[in-house]
C-alpha cells in the first residue's frame, strides 16, 4: 500500500477524535515576559511526531490556516500535516472555540480530495466530571471531490474523563495537570473505511490545558500522535511591540533550541535602540532528573546578530512558564536579559535571539521554554 494512502486509511479515524482535545484556549500578547505559557493563538504552530506501525515516526504540524463558512456559521481551520514528503497536504479541522473548555465541531476536509461535512454541528465539553461516561453521535456526509460521490457515515465516540490532573510522559518532558480521556470511536456507513468499519478503535488521549493534545494512543491500529514542541512568532512584521515564544526539547548530540526574531520574520527589523525583554527557562524532561539540583548540561546564548549579553542560569522551585507544575518537587533554571544594542553600528534593524546548545557530556534531554519581547521597526 503506498504511503500516502495508508497516512490517510490511519488519519481518518484519527481526525474525529483530535476536534475533542487539539485545542487549547485563546493566548494573549503579553509584554512582560514573565507569565505563564500562553494557549493556542492564531500564530501558534505546533509540532506533532505520529506512531504508525512499522518504523515510520513522521512529524507534522498542526495550525490554523483560516476560516470556513459552513450552513452560515464561521469555524476556523486548524490544519494537521503530518506528511512530511508532502506538507502541503493534511487534512483541514472546522472548530468554533468557544471558551476555554468547549468548543464545536462541524468537520474536516482533506483539500483536493475528499470533505466530511456533519449534518449538524456538534459541541464537546472537556470539562465535565471523572468517570462520567459521555456518548457523541456524529453524523456525516463524505464527499470525493474528484468524482463528486457522495456517501452518509457515522461515527459514534464513547469516551470518559479517566483524570482531571494526571502526570505524563510526553515527546517534550514530563507534564503535570493534564487531563486524560479514555474511550472508542466505532466508524459507520457507506464512508468508513472497510479496515476499520464497525469495529470500535480503542482510543487515549493526554490533553493539556494550555498546550492542547500532548499524547494520543490508538492501540488496535498501532498508531499515536505526540506533541513534540511549539512555537509563536506573533506578528511579527508589523511596526509596533511582539511577542515571540518557543518550547521544544534539547536532545543528547541533538540540534540546539533556538528563538530568533529573524527566524520569525526573515528581516533584521528588531529595534536595537529598544530594550527587549528574554526568559529562558530550563528543567530535564527526565521527571527524576528534574527533581535534583543538578544543572542542566547546555550552553544558553542570548545575543544579537553577532554580539551576545552576558547572563547566568539561577536555579528555583517555581516555574514561571508552567505554574501547573509547581509542587511537584522539580528544579527550574532561568536566565534574564533585558538589554537593547545601541551600541552596535550600521542600521537600527537587528535580530534578538535565544540559542540553548547540548554539551558534549549531555546524557538527559533538557526541555527550553523561551519567549522575547521586543519592537519591530520598519525595514526595506
Amino acid at each position: 500500500m503506498k504511503r500516502s494512502n495508508r497516512l490517510r486509511i490511519l488519519t481518518t479515524p484519527l481526525a474525529v477524535i483530535l476536534p475533542l482535545l487539539v485545542l487549547s484556549a485563546c493566548g494573549q500578547d503579553h509584554a512582560d515576559v514573565n507569565v505563564p505559557w500562553e494557549s493556542f493563538t492564531p500564530t501558534t504552530v505546533a509540532t506533532m511526531v505520529a506512531r504508525l506501525p512499522g518504523a515510520d515516526s513522521p512529524s507534522g504540524t498542526i495550525r490554523i490556516v483560516g476560516e470556513a463558512t459552513i450552513n452560515g456559521r464561521t469555524f476556523q481551520s486548524y490544519k494537521v500535516a503530518l506528511d512530511p514528503e508532502h506538507p502541503q497536504n493534511g487534512i483541514e479541522l472546522w472548530i468554533e472555540k468557544e471558551d476555554e473548555n468547549t468548543f464545536t465541531f462541524q468537520g474536516y476536509e482533506e483539500p483536493g480530495v475528499m470533505s466530511v461535512v456533519a449534518n449538524q454541528p456538534h459541541t464537546i465539553h472537556t470539562d465535565g466530571p471523572e468517570g462520567v461516561p459521555e456518548i457523541v453521535t456524529f453524523n456525516a456526509t463524505s464527499t470525493t471531490f474528484e468524482s463528486g460521490e457522495s456517501l452518509p457515515g457515522t461515527a459514534v465516540i464513547e469516551y470518559v474523563k479517566v483524570s482531571d490532573n494526571e502526570t505524563v510522559d510526553t515527546a517534550f518532558g514530563t507534564l503535570s495537570g493534564v487531563k486524560h480521556f479514555s474511550g472508542t470511536v466505532t466508524l459507520q456507513g457507506e464512508a468508513a473505511p472497510a479496515l476499520v468499519a464497525g469495529t470500535p478503535l480503542d482510543v487515549e488521549i493526554w490533553y493539556h490545558p494550555s498546550f492542547g493534545l500532548v499524547k494520543g494512543d490508538m492501540p488496535l491500529l498501532g498508531v499515536g500522535l505526540d506533541m513534540a514542541g511549539e512555537d509563536d512568532c506573533g506578528d511579527p512584521l508589523t511596526p509596533g511591540f511582539n511577542t515571540i515564544r518557543k518550547v521544544g526539547v534539547v536532545q543528547p548530540g541533538g540540534e540546539p533550541f533556538r528563538l530568533s526574531t529573524y527566524d520569525c520574520s526573515g528581516k533584521f527589523n528588531a529595534d536595537k535602540n529598544t530594550h527587549a525583554k528574554m526568559l529562558l527557562e530550563l528543567r530535564f524532561a527526565d521527571d527524576e532528573m528534574a527533581r535534583t539540583t543538578t544543572p542542566p548540561p547546555v550552553f544558553e546564548t542570548f545575543g544579537t546578530i553577532l554580539g551576545y549579553f552576558p547572563e547566568y542560569l539561577t536555579p528555583s522551585s517555581l516555574s514561571i512558564f508552567h505554574p501547573e507544575e509547581n509542587g511537584q518537587g522539580y528544579t527550574f533554571w532561568y536566565a534574564l536579559v533585558d538589554q537593547a544594542a545601541k551600541n552596535i553600528d550600521g542600521d537600527d534593524g537587528i535580530s534578538y535571539r535565544i540559542e540553548v546548545e547540548p554539551a558534549d557530556y549531555m546524557t538527559n534531554a533538557v526541555r527550553a521554554t523561551a519567549r522575547i519581547f521586543y519592537k519591530v521597526i520598519p525595514v526595506p
